[in-house]
């Protein structure tokens, strides 16, 4: 999993886009440009409280409309999308914490999903990913912090 911090999603942005393991996204401040494009072109985008998003450039606009399809069309009368409206529309996952968030989710298996998802392998690299996964160890932190009812930590 690779987790991109504010200050560099459009530096970031081409390997973002060719990317092969789960991309994670941080957003903060007032945003525009290759730093959109980046954040909507990320496998899940996280937006800090007061966060807003101008959509603006060629590449933004693409990932708007790769995150909500012709939806995107709505956006054309809103200068600015603040983070709570950017979650409801579609454009990014949560507004939070990004350290948090980091800390109670197994990059294993992440990267695993964005494989999956990437190249939709079916039954046969659905069985292999599973197991590759549960060799090291992470789903038995995850089952193991479910049962105790804690949170699981993930290294």
């Amino acid at each position: 999993m690779r987790f991109v911090e504010p200050a560099g999603l459009g530096a970031a942005l081409p390997e973002i886009a060719a990317a092969r393991e789960c991309v994670v996204a941080c957003g903060a401040g007032a945003m525009e440009g290759d730093d959109v494009a980046a954040l909507l072109l990320s496998d899940y985008a996280i937006l800090e409280e007061g966060t807003s998003l101008r959509i603006s450039s060629a590449a933004a606009w693409a990932g708007a409309v790769w995150r909500i399809g012709s939806a995107a069309l709505r956006l054309l009368a809103q200068p600015r999308v603040t983070a709570s409206d950017a979650v409801r529309l579609g454009l990014c996952d949560e507004v939070g914490d990004s350290a948090a968030w980091l800390g109670v989710r197994s990059a294993e298996a992440m990267d695993a999903a964005a494989v999956l998802i990437s190249r939709r392998g079916g039954d046969p690299l659905e069985r292999a990913e599973f197991a590759r996964l549960f060799a090291t160890g992470t789903p038995r932190e995850g089952l193991a912090a479910f049962l105790e009812k804690r949170r699981p930590r993930f290294s």
